[in-house]
């Protein structure tokens, strides 16, 4: 996503946040936005956990600004299945789950061609969610193992195979 087109994202974003007037008890813009461009494994605030996991409207603004920032994001699978979902598209970008093999374990792989690489890989599924960091590209690829003495690689893997979960890539 060029500059332009990421700016006009987030303005479009923020022009629709703003038109939404909050109760005075909701966590606000500020609090949602710092929450949305935390780093993986930085603290959080439990408010703002609490909130997005009971109140539909704070979970709609979040995702709406996490939309904004996002590289890339698909609110769901692209197309119905009847087993695990183990490739999607994301804007530029093709996620895939590789299965383990032996004594390696199952590999994120995703490619794109974007000029900007994500940082950060985002995914909710109902009311959990897990942000985990993303390493360097590869040869063009980005490689993270969904190590099982990981619990939120685990978790990840086990969400992005369901169709229902919907991905961001930051």
């Amino acid at each position: 996503m060029s500059d332009e087109a990421q700016m006009l994202a987030e303005i479009h974003a923020a022009r629709g946040l703003l038109r939404v007037n909050p109760p005075p008890n909701a966590v606000t813009h500020a609090a949602l936005w710092a929450h949305a461009t935390r780093e993986p494994g930085q603290p959080v605030d439990f408010s703002v956990v609490r909130a997005l996991r009971t109140d539909p409207d704070t979970a709609r603004r979040y995702r709406a600004m996490l939309g904004a920032q996002a590289l890339a994001h698909a609110p769901l699978a692209a197309a119905a299945s009847d087993g695990a979902i183990t490739r999607r598209r994301l804007g530029a970008f093709e996620l895939e789950i590789l299965p383990a093999e032996d004594d390696a374990p199952p590999l994120l792989v995703l490619r794109g061609v974007e000029a900007k690489v994500p940082r950060v890989i985002e995914a909710w599924l109902g009311d959990d969610t897990v942000r985990l960091e993303l390493g360097a590209p590869v040869e063009g690829a980005i490689l993270l193992a969904l190590d099982p003495a990981v619990p939120e690689a685990v978790e990840l893997g086990r969400m992005l195979s369901e169709p229902a979960c919907a991905v961001f890539l930051l």
